[in-house]
């Protein structure tokens, strides 16, 4: 496998010079402990090893957000050949000449098309799960890559010290925002020797206003200033105290909140900023999935197990049904690659891992 490691990554810098054996899908009788699993495997994962964004009118688009959040889960299962494929996936499709990582892959006719633009959370999730495999796996390949992905990273994708949202890939113009659920401890401090990144992005945590139990969403980089939304998305609220939480920053309000809300009923997608009131009928399996990790990270894993069986409830049920184990719409068909692997990760998490998205 190693050879395959090298050759992989010898085809980072001319990419479309390059020709390897295109990386194998997983079999589809493949026995999985997680129905998630099997659903992705099944109706995500293409014959290439892209994972489609969903089933519908986005089954063509591919998300380098889905690529690092199942890197992180095939690294915490130790599922060394798969994990090579999708850096094969990722070094032949995602990877841009300034090693930065493009955010979306649409297909036109037999085309590939790269978004011009990166997401920092992203790239920030793959150096993580590059780092960890390189230990897991024992092999330096992957600390390599991580580390080159890490340079654009730490210089042309920040502001004043920060990290920022996105890059434009052609002309290098940065975003003005960093969104704070996009910290990731963990690649922060994998990128720490090389940068003052981590220091900076624990401290604007630690200066950010807190509006009851509600967290700010971003911070404009360039004004200085912190902005909340009226109507807050509870993946976003829940992402912001899973990073304060890494960063051993409190996060007690908020964990008020949550288990009142999940304790009197469903916990839902939206909630409105000063009522605290719910301001959609939905719930979210992202919120629950993230909630998973948040609340092991507050060492309550007794409360963990409670979320994940509300989170397990929202899956198909049926195990003779085609779309069984999914977080899926059945009527309609919609779901999202990322209402799947986070639930996934969160189950690898439950069961023995430690890796957080």
């Amino acid at each position: 496998m190693r050879n395959n490691i090298l050759l992989a990554l010898s085809c980072v810098i001319s990419l479309a010079g390059c020709s390897i054996d295109p990386p194998k899908q997983p079999p589809q009788d493949y026995d999985s402990e997680f129905p998630v699993e099997t659903f992705i495997r099944d109706h995500l994962l293409t014959a290439e090893g892209l994972l489609r964004t969903n089933m519908t009118d986005r089954d063509s688009e591919f998300l380098s957000e889905s690529i690092g959040l199942y890197l992180l889960f095939l690294v915490e299962r130790k599922r060394e050949n798969e994990f090579a494929d999708q850096i094969a996936v990722l070094t032949d499709h995602f990877l841009d000449e300034s090693d930065l990582i493009t955010w979306k892959l649409d297909r036109t006719g037999d085309a590939l098309v790269a978004s011009p633009v990166n997401a920092w959370i992203d790239d920030a999730r793959i150096v993580h799960a590059l780092y960890e495999a390189a230990q897991t796996f024992d092999e330096p390949e992957y600390a390599e890559l991580a580390s080159r992905i890490s340079v654009p990273l730490t210089t042309v994708a920040t502001k004043q010290g920060l990290p920022v949202d996105y890059v434009d890939l052609k002309t290098n113009e940065t975003s003005d925002v960093i969104t704070l659920s996009y910290l990731d401890e963990a690649a922060l401090e994998w990128m720490a020797p090389a940068s003052t990144l981590y220091t900076n992005s624990k401290n604007l945590l630690l200066d950010a206003p807190i509006d009851g139990p509600f967290f700010a969403k971003a911070y404009s980089i360039t004004d200085g200033t912190y902005s909340f939304d009226s109507e807050l998305n509870l993946i976003d609220q829940v992402y912001v105290a899973l990073r304060y939480e890494q960063f051993d920053l409190p996060t007690d309000r908020f964990y008020e909140f949550f288990k009142m809300v999940f304790d009197s009923g469903p916990v839902y997608g939206r909630y409105d900023r000063k009522t605290q009131a719910p301001t959609v009928d939905y719930e979210s399996q992202a919120v629950y999935a993230l909630a998973v990790f948040y609340l092991l990270e507050r060492d309550e894993p007794e409360f963990a197990e409670q979320v994940m069986t509300r989170l397990r409830g929202l899956a198909v049920q049926d195990e003779t049904a085609a779309l069984y184990g999914g977080y899926v719409d059945v009527k309609t068909r919609h779901t999202h690659s990322f209402d799947n692997l986070l639930p996934l990760l969160a189950e690898g998490r439950l069961l023995d891992g430690r890796l957080i998205p």
